[in-house]
């Protein structure tokens, strides 16, 4: 048998061939890894947030004669039965056999002021990933009034609403729902939240906070949202405490045609001229109250209360704990609009960290409206002028 002698040459070609393969093997292997972990993060970015189940909501985790009526300032100390949740940040896989398809949080816009609050909501909801769908409720004349002709006189602010829906249709996967007054009083139409009872077949509940406000926190109102206890109409719990939370700060419905044909008939009562959906609870004889705060968290924060807070105030439990700031200030027209700066020093807390706290959400407000809706703050004067 022959000997095959190599040349150093054809040695060195081999060699160098061996080692050519082994880096391109390794590049490769080190490339796959890589991909892999890539493409789970973005499916991890993009995943819905799941919310924990809470267990307050559990029927068997709570005795059975356990008296859970609180007085209230609306339904006096009789109130209504309460039910407390878990507000718990903890996110795991125990929501994922919810339909979340089924569920929305909802903003029901009147006029044309009230449209980038309501949307700011909706893209703080899609930012932090909420599960559920996003439904925004505007008045049918928006989407039929046609464009004006030259020389003819048009609504001045619908151009821009129009360009703000579609922006959060587009943007943050708003979906938008025309709807009927629910009541007429000449010339004058008024939009209720009762709409939403219309919404039964193509939703199972829809949660709704009230405007304006900052959410911090999407997770809390999800699980209010998928884990509450049957019931076709809850509001919050509004304590006797000077808490600057009130009741019609977020509803949450179950959908019923016949409760919504109810609602129509009754709200068109002649006596029913001045209503507004701060009356709707009226409607229902047996209350489900949603507790806003428990021990450790809250669900409902409002920024009026930093004008009465005690020395020892916390400014981070107070934004760490909280999944929404309501800005009910009893000192301030609201945070979209511009004050003058007297108004606004003479309505700042008294507290130091307060008034740093304070400064912060209205600042945040500020630079939110001009990041979502492209719009400044509105110029106001008080009335005394």
């Amino acid at each position: 048998m022959r000997r095959i002698l190599l040349s150093q040459s054809q040695v060195s070609i081999v060699v160098s061939s061996g080692v050519v393969f082994l880096f391109t093997v390794l590049l490769f292997l080190s490339g796959y890894i890589i991909q892999q972990r890539t493409v789970k993060g973005l499916q991890s970015a993009l995943k819905p947030r799941i919310p924990q189940a809470p267990t307050s909501f559990n029927t068997h985790s709570q005795p059975s004669n356990q008296d859970t009526r609180r007085s209230s300032r609306i339904f006096g100390q009789q109130g209504g039965h309460v039910a407390y949740a878990d507000l718990d940040r903890d996110v795991h896989d125990a929501g994922a056999s919810v339909n979340w398809q089924r569920l929305a949080h909802i903003q029901l816009v009147r006029n044309h002021h009230d449209v980038c609050s309501a949307i700011m909501i909706m893209a703080e909801l899609h930012n932090q990933k909420s599960p559920a769908r996003r439904l925004l409720l505007f008045p049918k004349a928006w989407a039929e009034e046609k464009e004006a002709s030259k020389g003819d006189i048009s609504d001045p602010y619908l151009a821009s609403t129009r360009r703000l829906m579609r922006m959060a249709a587009r943007r943050y996967h708003v979906e938008l729902h025309p709807i009927d007054p629910i009541r007429k009083d000449g010339d004058v139409e008024k939009y209720s939240l009762a709409s939403a009872f219309a919404l039964q077949g193509s939703f199972d509940r829809v949660l709704t906070i009230e405007t304006p406000g900052l959410l911090l926190d999407s997770e809390p109102l999800d699980a209010l949202l998928g884990f509450t206890e049957p019931a076709p109409f809850m509001m919050l719990h509004d304590t006797v405490e000077n808490d600057g939370v009130h009741s019609e700060d977020l509803f949450l419905f179950e959908p019923s045609k016949d409760i919504y044909l109810e609602l129509k008939e009754r709200i068109a009562e002649p006596k029913k001229s001045g209503y507004n959906d701060t009356d709707l609870a009226s409607f229902f004889t047996d209350p489900v109250l949603l507790a806003s705060s428990n021990e450790n968290n809250a669900l409902i924060r409002s920024i009026g209360t930093l004008h009465d807070v005690g020395r020892n105030f916390n400014q981070t439990a107070f934004l760490s704990d909280v999944g929404y700031i309501r800005f009910s200030d009893p000192k301030l027209p609201g945070p979209e609009y511009e004050v003058p700066w007297a108004d606004k020093v003479s309505a700042r807390p008294r507290n130091k960290d307060a008034d740093w706290t304070w400064t912060k959400l209205y600042g945040e407000f500020a630079e939110k409206r001009m990041d979502i809706c492209g719009l400044d703050l509105e110029s106001w004067r008080p009335w005394y002028d």
